[in-house]
């Protein structure tokens, strides 16, 4: 027992001997102190001994949690990843892509940003080709773009700038390590890349460290491609229509049954025949009726005279019921109609802005745009594209995810932000009121910063009509959360819900008075219609469908909307790029 104490005391002393060595030695040097490829530690963590000794302990039983835990591993994934000589910007451009990723930042968290920026290894790639191909079940590597563009085509049709088009600094390829799936789309090279490339292997290595919460990552990664893809024009909601549309034709409407108001209220009317059908057996059970199942009911036998005077307050009922629930859908579809405007109108004053721009801004004698107007009318777009989504990212819960750190974050990686307008974005303070009014200032003061060096007339009626249409779209969309917020009095909506429930709570048994049997389906049609009415009104007083009421045919399709605008932020730059006389 003794041997073994002393044992142990020897080699904790001279464990201690070793790790005292390097720590004096890095700590004079001014070298990170790196234990493991999940520890490194720096000269302010020295002194921090608590926080010290804990990551010590933990990447200590890290090998112990390197296990089916985050990801499955094989043998070849669980090989010690490659460490490759970077120059100090390229260790520094690889760094600052995955230090703003998403994916990554439980890896930069536990201290291995430098090892795993140390991972990647030099590619290039020439002009056309392919570097991924949808379908491919090779999951190899992942790429992090440093010079160069490449294309994206999903089922053989090219994805649309900015979405489709992949710049230094955006992340290809992580998806298919990430979720182990197969390539998910068609990646090419649009120019001659440089690239820096990270094994699967090497990849897996670092995701299965003990601080990585993979299954959060996938979870919150695949929300946010969700929201991006529908931007994007990947998946869509009507088949790429802002609503779902309709053909006049008789039979084609019978025929519609997904996304009808039918869909939403049969289980209601089904609820309420099923009462009438239990009302009308317990009457013919406990009453002994004299009349036949399928006949009127005698109005001279004691149960049926007794439901009279409720048959009547039933019909008195049935005319207020149906005033009041057609003046609510009347003010619902006005609310619904005056969004859909307010949406058209916003599109409208960025057209305006782009077609203001390309038509005023600096051109060459030969009538070309000169290269800082192509620069502005780019960074003009760009902005009027971010305006649009962070815009809709505020009053769509459906896209709220976009307007936080980690959503950019997800842009960023995905090449829709760039780094100084990620940097730009993320250090504002939650008194700025959102992203949104950040891109709309970036717009103007790019525009009067064009102005003073003459990219613009530098005259007052164009910056009159600049600032007009400016002030006219910020307006227009701050009314939109005045729209939403009273769309309608919490006393009215209760006192109709009410009147509705009550009217067809009633029918049931005011109708078996009158109907017998027959009130069985009457009832149901009733409750169809009038319960239907309601619910509809519901779904128009809810045009951005943050309440998911109801997956309603008359909601309006966001990603719609965004993708027009992503098309007319371009539109006028190129209607006006070849001209058929020479401007003066």
């Amino acid at each position: 027992m003794m041997a073994k104490i002393m044992a142990a005391r020897i080699l904790f002393l001279i464990i201690f001997c070793y790790y005292t060595i390097r720590v004096t030695d890095a700590f004079q040097s001014g070298r990170p102190i790196r234990f493991s490829p999940l520890l490194v530690l720096s000269r302010a963590d020295v002194w921090n001994t608590p926080h010290t000794i804990g990551r010590i302990i933990g990447s200590a039983s890290s090998t112990a949690l390197f296990s089916s835990r985050n990801f499955d591993l094989d043998n070849n994934d669980r090989v010690q990843p490659s460490q490759n000589e970077r120059t100090e910007d390229e260790r520094a451009f690889i760094e600052s892509v995955l230090r703003t990723n998403v994916l990554f930042q439980d890896v930069v968290r536990q201290g291995s940003l430098i090892d795993l920026a140390s991972a990647f290894d030099r590619v290039e790639y020439e002009k056309g080709d392919i570097i991924f191909s949808q379908g491919d079940t090779d999951k190899g590597f992942m790429l992090i773009l440093e010079e160069g563009e490449c294309s994206i085509t999903i089922d053989g049709e090219e994805i649309p700038e900015p979405y489709g088009t992949m710049k230094r600094g955006a992340m290809v390829g992580e998806l298919a390590l990430l979720l182990d799936k197969d390539r998910a789309a068609t990646v090419k090279a649009k120019t001659n890349v440089v690239a820096f490339r990270l094994s699967r292997a090497s990849f897996k290595h670092f995701m299965a460290g003990p601080l990585v919460k993979a299954d959060d990552i996938k979870t919150e990664i695949r929300n946010i491609d969700n929201v991006i893809d529908k931007i994007s024009g990947v998946k869509t909601r009507y088949g790429g229509d802002i609503i779902r549309q309709y053909k006049p034709s008789r039979r084609w409407l019978w025929g519609r049954w997904h996304g009808t108001i039918l869909q939403q209220a049969w289980t209601s009317a089904a609820a309420n025949m099923l009462v009438s059908v239990c009302f009308i057996t317990a009457v013919r059970l406990c009453c002994k009726p004299t009349w036949a199942p399928g006949q009127i009911p005698n109005s001279s036998f004691p149960v049926i005279s007794r439901l009279g005077g409720l048959a009547k307050l039933w019909h008195y009922l049935m005319s207020i019921t149906t005033f009041i629930l057609t003046f609510f859908l009347s003010q619902a579809y006005t609310l619904w109609r005056n969004m859909y405007d307010t949406t058209r109108k916003i599109q409208g004053r960025i057209n305006d802005i782009g077609l203001l721009v390309a038509c005023t801004v600096e051109r060459d004698d030969q009538g070309k745009y000169t290269k800082r107007a192509e620069i502005l009318m780019d960074d003009v777009g760009n902005y009027t594209r971010l305006f649009h989504v962070f815009c809709w990212a505020k009053y769509s819960k459906k896209f709220q995810v976009l307007s936080t750190s980690r959503g950019m974050s997800r842009m960023l990686s995905r090449g829709l932000l760039s780094q100084k307008e990620y940097n730009s974005l993320t250090s504002l303070s939650s008194r700025n009121g959102g992203p949104h009014n950040a891109c709309l200032t970036w717009i103007l003061i790019k525009c009067l910063t064009a102005m003073k060096h003459n990219t613009l007339p530098n005259d007052h009626a164009l910056k009159d009509v600049l600032f007009h249409k400016m002030c006219d779209l910020r307006g227009t969309f701050a009314g939109i959360s005045d729209q939403l917020d009273g769309r309608i009095p919490l006393a009215y909506a209760h006192f109709v819900q009410v009147l509705v429930d009550s009217f067809l709570l009633i029918a049931p048994f005011a109708l078996y008075s009158e109907l017998g049997i027959w009130s069985v389906p009457a009832v149901g049609l009733l409750t169809l219609f009038y319960a239907g009415l309601l619910d509809l009104a519901k779904i128009l007083l809810d045009p951005l469908d943050n309440d998911e009421f109801y997956d309603a045919p008359v909601n309006v399709d966001i990603g719609v909307l965004i993708r027009e605008s992503n098309s007319g932020s371009t539109r006028w730059k190129y209607s006006a790029e070849v001209l058929p006389f020479a401007p003066n």
